[in-house]
């Protein structure tokens, strides 16, 4: 089972100008960002990425994917709220979505937008 689509979706205001996900790094071949408007005030941005790379013929590719992440969102503001969904190849999907709570990143099965809305 290996890793055949991904996205991570942020605020949108947590997004600095100019920072954006090296697809190769994450072991993709495209990303591709979106704006996305949910059912609350908080604009969320998305970043897709599509066509597996090389490097992710590899077993354990969503392991990959899960350290190029933590290492993108260094960019970000410690605290920030994120989502990612992974799609397998033998067709499942798992979506997680991390929040920080009393200082430790917990995750949550709700989506970023409902956890978002949640908090206001």
């Amino acid at each position: 089972m290996r890793l055949c689509e991904a996205k991570i979706v942020i605020p949108a205001h947590m997004l600095p100008g100019g920072v954006a996900p090296v697809a190769r790094e994450f072991g993709f071949e495209h990303v591709e960002k979106q704006r996305i408007e949910s059912n609350n005030t908080i604009a969320l941005t998305q970043f897709g990425f599509h066509t597996p790379s090389a490097l992710a013929n590899e077993p354990n590719t969503d392991k990959i994917f899960d350290k190029a992440t933590e290492h993108f969102l260094w960019y970000l503001a410690k605290g920030t709220p994120y989502q990612i969904t992974m799609r397998f190849t033998n067709g499942s999907e798992r979506t997680t979505s991390y929040v920080y709570q009393d200082n430790k990143l917990t995750a949550q099965a709700s989506s970023l937008a409902v956890l978002l809305a949640n908090s206001q």
